[in-house]
């Protein structure tokens, strides 16, 4: 009686080599794409943050009913950052914190550009702190990351009112150079990271509306 045997095939050598060659070629082309890809996500990562803080900035100007605004600041406290800051006074009584903020900004008005000074640091960090005079709140200081910036432009600051609309103006102090520049009714911020040279733009409406512009 015959026995049946079982014969196991397995891959010659030619046909591994040809897996490890395709493997590789499709490996070094996603390299490309991937790396990519990461440019492309930090740059828009950031512009996404920029464009969150200036909602929040809004947010917050309607919350508090605010009489003076609340600004957000770029290239502040340091070049590639950002930061809001209420202008108000203490709500209790009414006093102005004229120790931590050096120039009281006034009331808004429409057209106003040059507004105030912002606190230098680190008054610009505290939420708030009576003892130290410190009675308007801040948002925490927003670093862009490495290679990237703001693009330059003729005012330093958005001033967000109770009603949440919106007007670019130059604020004193720490603020740094100016990042936003005027198309239309609108303002813009540009980030640019200038290892890859790509950009995005955020775009503020004067009613306040916050987009990013698309990408080409």
């Amino acid at each position: 009686m015959a026995s049946n045997s079982i014969r196991y095939k397995g891959f010659t050598l030619i046909e591994l080599l040809v897996v490890m060659a395709i493997i590789i070629v499709v490996s070094a082309a996603s390299i490309p794409m991937g790396l990519n890809y990461v440019r492309h996500y930090k740059i828009t990562g950031a512009a996404q943050g920029v464009a969150a803080q200036a909602q929040r900035a809004r947010a917050q100007a309607v919350k508090l009913n605010s009489s003076r605004g609340v600004l957000l600041n770029f290239n502040y406290p340091a070049g590639g950052q950002y930061q809001y800051t209420s202008l108000d006074p203490d709500p209790m009584t009414g006093n102005w914190d004229g120790a931590v903020y050096p120039e009281n900004p006034g009331v808004f008005e429409v057209g106003t550009i040059a507004y105030g000074s912002v606190p230098a640091p680190p008054s610009n960090v505290v939420d708030p702190d009576p003892v130290a005079g410190i009675q308007s709140p801040h948002g925490l200081p927003v670093v862009l990351g490495q290679d990237l910036g703001f693009d330059p432009g003729t005012r330093n600051a958005l001033l967000f009112r109770a009603d949440g609309s919106v007007s670019a103006v130059n604020a004193g102090g720490p603020a740094g150079g100016g990042a936003l520049v005027q198309d239309g009714n609108d303002w813009l911020v540009t980030l640019r990271d200038s290892s890859t040279g790509l950009t995005r733009v955020i775009r503020v409406s004067p009613g306040g509306r916050v987009r990013l512009d698309t990408v080409n």
